[in-house]
């Protein structure tokens, strides 16, 4: 299913966004209603009052293959921020070029940032909404990395806001593993961080201060689905 997706998404590159995006929703809504019916494994979400009505930064926490399908049914149209090599992958990375993603050269320093500053102003600036995983990489329940600073010096420069996202997701579908465990994940919108007045370095802290409160309390919930109490 994937490969047909990334198939039909490179084709379709020269047809209306909201067509693209259109393909990606049907595929996110199936692959849901896959987990659930096959998997046991379901959702909720709080706060989704909180989601801006235009532009802003969308900043998760990243700990399984989950998030990187569910999170898009929830913000339409977004931009991700990728590592460049992604996009070489076939199929796969023409997928997310046609979806006009911000393909970053990490080992470049500066000059990623100001790519990154300056591809996601003009993204914001047509309606799109910027995804970043701030830890750069999936990280098991209960631990954290050090939240890096691309998207806060994003949101200071261009002063779009940034709304947080926090969700239990590891605990039920662990990363680099195929198996997922029945139960009801929980997705956590928290209210949009203003960068206005603020440093790159006290928006990231912000940012990462809440997001691991949330998903501490929201683990526990995890913990006692897997053991079968309600």
């Amino acid at each position: 299913m994937v490969l047909l997706l990334a198939s039909l998404l490179s084709l379709s590159f020269f047809m209306p966004l909201g067509f693209r995006v259109g393909i990606i929703h049907f595929w996110i809504g199936y692959s849901l209603a896959c987990l659930r019916l096959f998997c046991g494994l379901g959702y909720q979400v709080e706060g989704l009052e909180n989601i801006p009505e235009h532009g802003f930064i969308v900043m998760s926490k990243h700990s399984s293959t989950w998030e990187t399908i569910a999170i898009q049914r929830f913000f339409r149209p977004m931009v991700w921020v990728v590592k460049r090599e992604l996009t070489w992958i076939p199929f796969f990375g023409w997928a997310l070029k046609s979806m006009n993603a911000i393909a970053l050269n990490r080992g470049t320093g500066r000059k990623a940032i100001n790519q990154l500053v300056q591809e996601s102003r003009n993204s914001m600036d047509k309606g799109r909404i910027l995804m970043l995983f701030p830890e750069g990489t999936r990280v098991p329940p209960g631990q954290s990395r050090p939240f890096k600073l691309g998207g806060a010096i994003v949101s200071q420069q261009t002063g779009y806001s940034v709304l947080p996202i926090a969700h239990n997701a590891g605990e039920f579908w662990p990363r680099h593993s195929w198996i997922k465990w029945p139960g009801t994940i929980r997705i956590v919108i928290g209210k949009p961080i203003d960068p206005e007045g603020k440093k790159p370095e006290q928006i990231i802290e912000e940012v990462a201060r809440w997001v691991r409160a949330e998903c501490e309390r929201i683990s526990d919930s995890a913990q006692l689905q897997r053991l079968g109490v309600q």
